[in-house]
């Protein structure tokens, strides 16, 4: 299954409230228009549709992402990670289904998508 696909497969609906957790993540105070928004060593997403609307970035491991809106309902991601692959995960505390987004990959559908934990993988 492609990664699109895998994170279509999430969007049923549910509305995220994406989190960031002490240090590891965070909202962009403006709203950035392009994937090179996205800083080095982050995977960020956006609420809209060719990366506009508001981003969040993580850079960190975290068991629970559903504090923060828009990781819970985005349109556009890119895994700026330095040297890992982004693993999400459909439920807090690393469980339920999950997918890798290997770094370096962004992309932008008409679906919502949400993640509610991650951890980084495949570094080196």
């Amino acid at each position: 299954m492609t990664i699109t696909r895998k994170l279509a497969v999430l969007a049923t609906g549910v509305a995220m409230t994406g989190g960031l957790l002490a240090g590891t993540a965070g909202a962009a105070e403006a709203a950035p228009s392009a994937a090179s928004d996205c800083p080095s060593g982050w995977f960020c997403v956006w609420s809209g549709q060719n990366y506009t609307g508001r981003m969040q970035k993580v850079a960190g491991t975290n068991a629970d992402l559903t504090g923060f809106s828009v990781f819970q309902s985005f349109k556009s991601w890119y895994n700026h990670g330095a040297t890992c692959d982004f693993k999400w995960y459909s439920a807090k505390n690393h469980g339920g289904s999950s997918g890798v987004v290997p770094r370096g990959y962004k992309t932008t559908d008409s679906a919502s998508h949400y993640i509610k934990s991650n951890k980084w993988v495949n570094c080196g």
